[in-house]
């Protein structure tokens, strides 16, 4: 079959290929199998490993020298344009409402079409070795031509191939940049960290392909440019892979600051319906399974008839459990979320990171997803689109009135959704976190509990990068207690547990510092700060990462030991 000069090397090849012939087939049944699986433990990460292993595997012998070249050109067209889908795609169907599944059956088609390529590719080259077997119609192909009357027109599309693959590793080596904190992210920020292991992958992918390219004649540049490109692609995967290696990191030091925050151990605290492992490496690539829940959407709860409401109307989703659910883990304890963007953008819905709303809500908890009033002010991304009756002249002392208004309505109704309202968590995101900490701590502090129904029993707040202090730097007032949480803590105030990404460009991470500091100044130990490495602003966004998934684990613990 002629792999290598020598017989050794030829049955190392030969042993390496059918190993990841055995790989792809593995991975393949393994992944139809995950798509069925039941809550499924940590013991699936080690398909996680093999997954991973398996994709490189196939990169590795689809740009070399194979007898099959449009076979391993598909491949690694499929590879990078497959693994730009499949983020996109568990993303949409994580955020819609309505999907209550939350995986992407394209994703996981593509997964699984990725394994199956990969071991057609593989039995051919067990089958058929590589072009070194010198064989005179085969030695030197190439898709582009070097002859004919096409033969110009191949060298340009080539040429224009090689720019644009060129640029795709210059686009790499710049998010990588970014991962390192050498470089202004600017919103990139907020997409980057969670898909990393994407980006690294695609790239890789394009690294390949451009090695391909140029892998069928031999001298010295040409060698030199394709080693360069294969470093250069190695590179960028590494870097791109350092927010997957600090799992371990998160998962450890989360639960070690829960446990001495709150005095549970989180990995003792069993209950068939909650998380079994705190991040699952297969579910970034299929998606995390949400479970069963019901959903209304739209429902008006405030309609504003004077001042500066006048014309405001503010509405709001509910998820609440299956009806006939059963000893879940919630027991109808309420969680409200609130919206992030800046107090000028923003929305519930899809805008709000969806999935934690439909998961919560199979796991027992009846979950609002609330609107509030916006400012008028100038927006902190100009381009966004907003519900324009939610948009006037609102402070941030507005904006919490009008979550202390829906408190009312949630109480008034709480038996149309069953809902606990003596048992009540805030949670949101950036403007969204500083408004649901201002709505958990001011219940209880005598200048602002009159704006909240004292039906309501705040049992604890989950804040995410929480922007304490900041819409003073956006023009927006407001009371100081309610722009700033932190001054509303004292002794007594409900358990906080807070999300921060140590790379945030937007939320420094030392205001979520100051807040877990306000706790301990004021005399209690309930709060536990959770930082991510190379984590940035909405870092979350991705529900089955590496950054959002051991949060959950750890949230839903919270709630359940809190409820």
């Amino acid at each position: 079959m002629g792999y290598g000069r020598g017989p050794s090397r030829f049955r190392l090849r030969t042993a390496g290929t059918a190993l990841l012939l055995a790989g792809n087939l593995a991975s393949l049944l393994s992944g139809v199998i995950y798509g069925f699986a039941d809550a499924p433990g940590s013991g699936w990460n080690l398909y996680g490993v093999l997954l991973l292993l398996t994709l490189l595997g196939n990169l590795h012998i689809a740009m070399g020298r194979g007898v099959h070249r449009g076979w391993e050109y598909g491949y690694l067209a499929l590879h990078v344009l497959g693994l730009a889908a499949v983020p996109v795609w568990n993303t949409v169907s994580s955020s819609s409402p309505g999907d209550t599944d939350s995986r992407s059956v394209i994703s996981t088609v593509i997964m699984l079409a990725l394994f199956a390529y990969g071991a057609v590719i593989a039995f051919l080259r067990l089958q058929n070795g590589t072009l070194e077997k010198e064989d005179g119609r085969t030695r030197g192909y190439s898709p582009y031509g070097t002859g004919g009357g096409g033969g110009r027109l191949r060298r340009i599309l080539k040429g224009l191939l090689t720019v644009w693959f060129l640029l795709n590793l210059v686009l790499g080596l710049y998010l990588c940049a970014i991962l390192l904190g050498g470089v202004d992210p600017g919103l990139l920020e907020v997409i980057l960290p969670e898909y990393a292991l994407f980006f690294g992958l695609m790239f890789l992918g394009a690294a390949a392909l451009l090695v391909k390219m140029y892998g069928s004649k031999k001298g010295f540049w040409r060698s030199t440019f394709r080693g360069a490109v294969r470093l250069t692609g190695l590179l960028i995967l590494l870097v791109c892979a350092l927010p997957l290696a600090s799992a371990p990191k998160i998962v450890n030091e989360g639960q070690e600051a829960y446990t001495q925050a709150f005095g549970e151990d989180p990995t003792k605290m069993e209950d068939d319906a909650m998380m079994r492992s705190a991040f699952l490496l297969p579910d970034y690539f299929y998606g995390a399974r949400t479970g069963d829940y019901r959903v209304k959407t739209d429902i008006v709860y405030y309609e504003g008839t004077e001042g500066k409401d006048a014309g405001r109307k503010l509405a709001f989703d509910v998820y609440m459990p299956p009806a006939d659910a059963k000893n879940l883990p919630g027991q109808n304890s309420v969680l409200i979320r609130v919206h992030g963007g800046g107090w000028t953008i923003g929305d519930k819905g899809a805008g709000n990171y969806a999935q934690m709303n439909k998961y919560f809500a199979s796991r027992g908890y009846v979950v609002f997803d609330v609107q509030y009033g916006l400012s008028n002010t100038k927006k902190f991304v100009e381009s966004a689109v907003v519900p324009e009756q939610v948009v006037g002249d609102f402070d941030i002392g507005d904006m919490v009135r009008h979550i202390g208004l829906f408190t009312t309505y949630m109480v008034e109704h709480a038996d149309e959704y069953g809902a606990n309202t003596k048992s009540v968590f805030f949670s949101g995101g950036s403007a969204g976190g500083q408004l649901a900490a201002a709505a958990g701590l001011a219940p209880a502090n005598p200048e602002f509990k009159a704006l909240f129904d004292p039906g309501m029993t705040v049992k604890g707040i989950i804040p995410y990068y929480p922007a304490n202090g900041l819409a003073k730097d956006l023009g927006i007032g407001g009371a100081d207690g309610l722009s700033d949480p932190s001054l509303l803590v004292t002794a007594d105030s409900p358990p906080a547990l807070i999300y921060q990404g140590v790379n945030d460009g937007i939320v420094d991470v030392q205001v979520a510092r100051d807040f877990a500091q306000a706790y301990r100044e004021a005399g209690s130990d309930k709060v536990a700060l959770v930082e991510m490495p190379f984590g940035t602003h909405g870092s979350d966004i991705y529900f089955p990462s590496y950054y959002n998934e051991p949060f959950t684990y750890l949230m839903e613990r919270f709630m359940r030991q809190y409820r």
